[in-house]
């Protein structure tokens, strides 16, 4: 599957309407005593983070689909709507969202379905694109752990890296395209800094005409050409330290 194709099907996929669930009850019983410890007991081992930021996100999640917390009253007045039985219109009530990204289940659903329609309709071009997964060496995860203005970095880096590669292939400046995310945990939510990137498979010259480069089926130059503009972009002296 093509990761325009996937962004698609992620776009069309059905958004769970959220409610109360076992992550709210643990939040509700043991985060305030998390927030009240953590920079004693966890900070050394786990990185100091915006804890602010941290705990405004936390306790409007606690909040999140409970009733006592407000609702929306929803009321249907389209008259050929099935659900107006007899013509009497019916009223919903639905529990207010706290909107929180990543920690809420199902706001954080929410935001990704929308967030995926919009890199298709509105920022993805059609054209041919590839998904790439860089990892992080053992050694150096522990510098993300306690600086998190290394990711942006990286980040940066890893654009230089793909736009240097192109124009070294095509023999000329390209001018391309790249979605950058960095994540910091993996399987069992261990943490693992790692960056998803949606690469534009070419790029464009002066005057807007597309040079397709694909990165299926590399052969050794091409494989040398990428690593040789990773030492460029990395410097010999970085690798040494």
């Amino acid at each position: 599957m093509t990761v325009s194709a996937a962004v698609r099907q992620l776009a069309r996929s059905r958004h769970v309407p959220r409610g109360r669930n076992q992550l709210h009850e643990i939040f509700a019983r043991h985060f305030d005593e998390f927030c009240n410890q953590y920079k004693d007991r966890h900070a050394k081992n786990y990185g100091h983070f915006r804890s602010e930021r941290i705990e405004h996100v936390g306790r409007r999640c606690c909040d999140c689909g409970d009733y006592l917390q407000g609702v929306a009253r929803i009321r249907c007045t389209n008259p050929d709507c099935r659900q107006n039985a007899r013509g009497v219109l019916q009223t919903t009530f639905r529990p207010f969202s706290c909107k929180g990204l990543y920690l809420c289940p199902s706001c954080s659903q929410k935001r990704t379905l929308l967030f995926a329609e919009h890199l298709t309709d509105e920022v993805l071009l059609d054209l041919p694109h590839r998904q790439f997964v860089l990892t992080l060496p053992k050694a150096l995860r522990t510098l993300f752990r306690h600086d998190r203005r290394l990711f942006s970095s990286v980040s940066r880096l890893i654009f230089a890296l793909m736009a240097e590669f192109y124009a070294e292939a095509a023999g000329w400046p390209l001018m391309t395209g790249m979605i950058v995310a960095h994540q910091t945990y993996g399987d069992m939510l261990r943490f693992n800094p790692h960056f998803h990137a949606i690469v534009l498979e070419g790029g464009f010259d002066d005057e807007g005409t597309f040079f397709y480069i694909p990165f299926s089926g590399l052969e050794a130059n091409g494989v040398t050409k990428l690593l040789r503009c990773f030492v460029r972009q990395f410097g010999w002296a970085e690798l040494q330290k």
